[in-house]
């Protein structure tokens, strides 16, 4: 498994998990915030890039690999951070290397489809939806439509993130000349160098059967603090991903975790930028960005990075 490593050689080990359209490349901006904060960055390259992975590949597998390069470079006990699509092998980790995680941020969280209820489906993007269908039910035709796609010019691919639940500041950010634009577009095209198949595997992994139950998250040797950054108008990461993970990391139902959160709020302190905490527990929490959309996850992670890197 090929991985960057970025800030400070001999500060404290943070796996950085990638989504999906670009690699571990995409943590390189953060390397001088890494280096200020004492922070040795990890960022594996999962999917796409120089990472050709093979088709039979399953989120169980990537969590292992991820695990054996710890190993192999000296890292036994880390923090970890993933957006999007990163979430979920970091899921795996937790689930399954339960005493190597200190804290956990998981900035945009999703879920494998088999812990989803019929009703989360219908609330997701509807080009999202769109995808798990045809992966589902045609992958060979997925595979052809995305290696058109990977031939269309680099801001049609950047284009694909806009949607109309985004915030004013996100959609400024997705303007052609912005910086969060032109960084993101240098690591799509990083990502796609070597073909396309890494988005029909990426949909293909939230279909497959997931090598943990969630209720994995609440077992006593697990010791991480979890912490959770959303948007609250996200339709590709939901809110509800949040309180499913939260109520299996709390050892309760999901239902009963929003309602106690609505009956007692825990206040505005421990802000991390525009996220506000919306629920709070010893070993578990969500942070909330009000009116943000399915970009808040990579737009504000650097927030995010910096909540679960301070305290």
């Amino acid at each position: 498994m090929s991985y960057f490593e970025l800030g400070d050689p001999a500060g404290t080990p943070l796996l950085c998990l990638h989504g999906l359209s670009v690699t571990g490349m995409y943590f390189d901006q953060f390397h001088e915030f890494f280096a200020e904060r004492g922070v040795r960055a990890i960022a594996p390259c999962l999917l796409g890039g120089i990472s050709a992975v093979a088709d039979t590949k399953t989120l169980g597998c990537l969590s292992a690999e991820i695990s054996e390069l710890l190993d192999a470079i000296g890292v036994v006990r880390f923090d970890a951070v993933g957006f999007s699509w990163g979430t979920l092998p970091l899921l795996a980790l937790l689930a399954t290397a339960p005493t190597r995680i200190r804290r956990a941020g998981l900035s945009g969280p999703m879920l494998p489809t088999k812990f989803l209820d019929a009703g989360d489906g219908g609330r997701m993007k509807s080009d999202v939806r769109m995808s798990l269908a045809m992966v589902r039910r045609a992958p060979a035709l997925h595979r052809g439509l995305m290696w058109l796609v990977c031939r269309l010019p680099v801001s049609v691919l950047v284009g694909q993130f806009r949607d109309a639940n985004l915030s004013a500041v996100e959609a400024h950010a997705l303007a052609d000349e912005a910086p969060f634009a032109r960084h993101l577009a240098r690591c799509i095209d990083e990502c796609r160098r070597t073909g396309s198949r890494f988005f029909t595997q990426g949909w293909r992994m939230l279909l497959d059967e997931p090598p943990y139950a969630l209720s994995a998250l609440a077992a006593p040797a697990m010791q991480a603090d979890v912490r959770m950054y959303v948007g609250e108008c996200d339709n590709v990461h939901l809110p509800t991903f949040a309180w499913k993970i939260a109520a299996a990391r709390c050892g309760i139902d999901s239902g009963e975790l929003e309602r106690r959160h609505r009956i007692n709020p825990p206040g505005d302190a421990d802000e991390a930028g525009p996220y506000q905490p919306i629920f709070r527990a010893p070993q578990c929490g969500i942070w909330m960005a009000r009116g943000a959309g399915r970009l808040a996850c990579i737009l504000h992670f650097k927030e995010a990075l910096q909540h679960l890197t301070t305290s």
